[in-house]
């Protein structure tokens, strides 16, 4: 898919390492079925006729790796289900797209693009949502991380300030001791 219509999460998925997470590669299939629906079903590709043809998908140019678990890919799975529910609403999308008359495309269309897109609205929401929360915890920990460094460094400076004054001290009484000169 290097070309004109190539999107940054094609290149990455072909530079990026084999190796996917079950997320990675329903996100894979939902950006590929969504691209499809939006621009069209490339001349030699084929659609996944159900979900269990959609999870043992294997197409290494779009970048989409079978997903070896059936349980895994199920409409009912507590982490995976409604990302494999809207992958069941884009195939679904597809089929009535490019097998309904004319008439009756755009209306089915319109809606399941309406709908499809809200979902993909608030999975995106849902992400940032997550990576902001992260990101603000991770900055709370380094801000402590950093109160405390700053705080043993004041100590720090000034034990050394007492011990500068305890060791100019000493070398005076040293001198005094033994008739030497005070040089400071």
């Amino acid at each position: 898919m290097n070309g004109p219509h190539s999107t940054v999460a094609d290149l990455v998925s072909k530079s990026g390492s084999k190796r996917q997470t079950v997320q990675q590669r329903i996100e894979r299939r939902l950006e590929v079925l969504q691209e499809w629906l939006r621009e069209g079903i490339p001349p030699n590709k084929v659609v996944p006729k159900s979900l269990k043809a959609a999870r043992v998908w294997n197409d290494a140019e779009l970048g989409i790796l079978p997903i070896v678990s059936p349980n895994e890919f199920t409409t009912t799975h507590n982490l995976y289900g409604k990302q494999v529910r809207d992958v069941a609403d884009l195939l679904t999308a597809l089929k009535n797209r490019f097998g309904k008359p004319k008439k009756q495309l755009a209306s089915s269309v319109a809606t399941t693009m309406m709908k499809f897109d809200r979902k993909a609205f608030d999975r995106q929401l849902e992400a940032a949502v997550s990576q902001w929360h992260s990101q603000r915890d991770q900055q709370l920990h380094e801000k402590k991380r950093a109160d405390a460094a700053e705080m043993r460094s004041i100590m720090l400076l000034e034990e050394n300030k007492e011990k500068d004054k305890l060791i100019a001290d000493l070398r005076r009484q040293l001198a005094a001791l033994k008739g030497l000169k005070v040089v400071e």
